[in-house]
């Protein structure tokens, strides 16, 4: 089914992580891989964070302009394309995860993590060479960085922390982390699974519904749940007179029609050895981007993603160069989900998921990672711009310029949502199939 056209290019991702005392049955198991579920968003974008609602932490690195620290964002860009390199692979859907919210939610686990769990996970999250200590501040630096990016530009990142007030065993110290560092919204278990989904609900404007499937939650110390919630209007919004149906080359060699749209202008361009490379800008100050990667139509998209790496992209970012061409970009709609588990524990992280081996006396006595859930949503149309007073217009030229390039989506790509400020990846995804 082709999208439906939106106001808006609006992107959400959730992560949610269950911690269950050792010896317990886990109160919902493995998510498993598919769709994130979603309805009808609503109308209004979640509230724009003031330097009074920030955690204390973040506020102080916002009025200090804290410098972020690189290394974070490396650490947090590797670990997203590690990732997704192993969720893509095989994969025939479009695959789209959040670098950041996974890694934030990751970090205030290991705030907890103890014995042999604190190195796996060390190792796993590319964390080397920074304690505890260096990952809040260097996280409050990077949320403090993220707030109100752009007038054009809706970002949210909120965390909560779910336990069982009646009887809670998580230790005060980790509560307090995360309220100070990463002002965790405190909730009880006791209402989970629905409290739990109506937070995630309302974090990302009705885009993700269902983090936490039906389940007894009874077993689980506690629920660390991060979200992201993006909503960007583009700098050169596409025309959607211009917009047609046009064929789409899938994976397996067939072809589906979708709606391309097309626009002609300057944007920052390169030509790799095998795919092409192009930054659309959001917003009025262009600081935040969709970083697009076209592999050659003798690559495969699998070849692609296996060169990705967090170097590879800075490199490839640095050569874009302003050129006047024509790009053509179908409407398309991610929805994924699936449970971590496997692709974390293929990093090294599997010790973190063992009732026997696991610790995080940090957190609470006796308990164990029982699974963590990521589901994201992507939907990108011609605007994005919330049309008002008209602070944007339409430039008219007597001569057209010359094309220096031509780049057209009509088989599958990677893409990245990504700040360019700081570097750090918020959304990445392949589209293999514009309508799914």
């Amino acid at each position: 089914m082709v999208p439906h056209l939106r106001l808006s290019d609006p992107r959400a991702a959730a992560v949610a992580a269950l911690l269950t005392a050792a010896g317990l049955l886990g109160g919902c198991g493995g998510g498993g891989g598919g769709g994130a579920d979603a309805q009808t968003p609503a109308t209004t974008t979640p509230p724009t964070p003031t330097s009074a609602s920030l955690p204390p932490a973040v506020a102080e690195a916002q009025s200090g302009q804290t410098a972020v620290d690189p290394n974070i964002v490396t650490a947090d860009n590797t670990l997203g394309l590690d990732l997704f390199k192993i969720l893509d692979q095989g994969s025939t859907v479009n695959v789209a995860i959040s670098p950041t919210s996974i890694a934030l939610m990751l970090q205030i686990l290991f705030n907890g993590a103890a014995g042999s769990t604190e190195p796996a996970m060390s190792q796993a999250l590319q964390l080397q060479g920074l304690s505890v200590a260096d990952v809040n501040s260097d996280n409050a630096a990077l949320q403090a960085a993220l707030v109100n990016p752009d007038p054009d530009i809706a970002l949210t990142v909120a965390n909560s922390l779910w336990m069982h007030l009646s009887s809670n065993s998580v230790l005060p110290s980790f509560t307090q982390v995360n309220e100070t560092y990463y002002g965790a919204e405190i909730g009880d278990l006791a209402g989970a699974p629905a409290n739990v989904n109506t937070w995630i609900s309302n974090e990302t404007d009705g885009f993700i519904t269902n983090i936490l499937p039906p389940g007894n939650y009874s077993s689980d110390v506690a629920v660390v749940v991060n979200a992201i919630y993006f909503k960007g209007a583009w700098t050169q919004p596409f025309d959607p007179n211009q917009t047609s149906a046009a064929p789409f080359t899938q994976l397996d060699g067939t072809s589906v029609s979708c709606q391309m749209m097309h626009i002609t202008g300057t944007f920052d361009y390169f030509t790799g050895a095998t795919f092409q490379a192009l930054r659309m800008p959001y917003g009025t100050n262009s600081r935040m981007s969709m970083f697009i990667l076209l592999p050659d139509s003798n690559v495969s998209l699998a070849e692609l993603v296996a060169s990705l790496t967090s170097q590879a992209l800075n490199g490839w970012i640095s050569e874009l160069q302003p050129m006047t061409g024509g790009v053509a970009l179908p409407r398309f709609t991610a929805t994924y989900g699936t449970s971590l588990i496997g692709g974390l524990s293929s990093l090294g992280m599997g010790v973190a998921f063992s009732p026997n081996d696991a610790n995080f006396s940090g957190i609470a006595p006796g308990t164990f990672l029982s699974d963590v859930e990521h589901k994201a949503i992507v939907e990108v149309d011609e605007s994005g711009t919330v049309a008002a007073g008209g602070t944007s217009g339409t430039i008219s030229i007597t001569a057209a310029p010359v094309p220096q390039f031509q780049m057209t989506m009509d088989h599958p790509f990677f893409y990245a949502i990504r700040d360019d400020v700081t570097g750090a990846l918020l959304f990445i995804g392949t589209v293999v199939a514009p309508g799914q």
